[in-house]
């Protein structure tokens, strides 16, 4: 261990054991109750000193230390820092990794939740939901994305609420959650309807109908076409046209058309995940899907024949014929 090291790890001891000291009552001293101040200012250092020496396991659990002494004192910002300085550490490759990481965020989040500070909350869960997401948890995802929304929505803090949604259907689509990606393209518009952003609700329209026609679902590609709610200028607007168009296309199994009219630059313009799924779209061939199936019921039909046709009977030998002649 290089000298640096050792001197910060000695510190970082040093730290600990004073913290411990302003924890202790004595009578003698006329020392009543713990110093809970005192205290989380040195478990704080003690952290930084143990994670100076690379001793990530030990930085963590004072920088716990110190979240908790700051909780006591109702200092929850404070403890919210803390909490989220240890899930920092344990993300990735460190002491207990993404779920260890998960834990100390989600006690940052309900602090900072408490203490009304919901953008720094906000920002962790959206941390927390990218962690899960590589994890492979996409209900779990799902839900922090949510939690995230509801930050927000709580705060009225429409112009951050977008960027969530585009994220939050960004994920549902690389997910495949058709349903769900529909349902929180329903909320952006309104967040956009409602800030007067009508170019960019007529763009989430149509990208509604392309996640629908993606999984041939031309009925409710259609009805996005069609929203529920006002939205200034859809029903001119170059997406509702090209949209209109391009289900009409699909109705109709005009593959020349509906390909003709997916090269229009307003599909560049969608969201990235939704741009790539209109670049795959595809009117379904049924005319070669019926021949591919009717072929396949004739060969089934003809093994079946074959199967259950008796088998030729066996020419008589000499000793069957004098059997019968008996």
């Amino acid at each position: 261990m290089a000298a640096g090291t050792m001197a910060a790890a000695r510190e970082a001891k040093e730290h600990m054991a004073l913290a411990e000291k302003a924890l202790k009552t004595s009578w003698i001293g006329l020392k009543f109750a713990p110093d809970h101040l005192s205290a989380s200012m040195e478990f704080a250092n003690a952290a930084t000193k143990f994670r100076s020496a690379n001793m990530m396991e030990y930085a963590v659990a004072a920088w716990v230390r110190s979240a908790e002494m700051k909780e006591k004192l109702s200092d929850l910002f404070g403890a919210g820092r803390a909490y989220e300085s240890a899930g920092a550490i344990c993300d990735g490759t460190g002491p207990g990794g993404p779920k260890a990481a998960a834990k100390n965020w989600e006690k940052a989040i309900r602090c900072f939740r408490l203490c009304a500070k919901g953008d720094i909350a906000a920002k962790l869960i959206l941390k927390r939901a990218e962690s899960l997401e590589k994890d492979g948890d996409v209900d779990g995802a799902k839900v922090a994305f949510e939690e995230a929304i509801e930050v927000f929505k709580e705060d009225e803090k429409d112009y951050q609420l977008g960027d969530v949604y585009k994220q939050y259907i960004g994920f549902l689509v690389r997910s495949n959650r058709v349903d769900d990606a529909a349902k929180a393209m329903d909320g952006h518009v309104e967040i956009l309807v409602r800030n007067k952003h009508y170019p960019f609700a007529h763009k989430e329209l149509l990208a509604k109908a392309v996640l629908f026609l993606s999984v041939q679902d031309v009925v409710r590609a259609d009805q996005a076409l069609q929203p529920g709610i006002a939205v200034e200028g859809w029903f001119m607007s170059k997406e509702s046209q090209v949209g209109s168009e391009l289900v009409e296309a699909f109705q109709a199994n005009d593959a020349e058309s509906a390909e003709r009219l997916l090269k229009e630059q307003v599909f560049t313009f969608l969201q990235v995940e939704v741009a790539r799924l209109a670049k795959k779209l595809k009117v379904p061939d049924f005319a070669a899907q019926a021949a591919a199936g009717s072929a396949g019921v004739a060969a089934t039909s003809g093994a079946r024949a074959a199967a259950a046709a008796p088998a030729a009977a066996e020419p008589a030998t000499a000793a069957d014929m004098a059997e019968m002649l008996m």
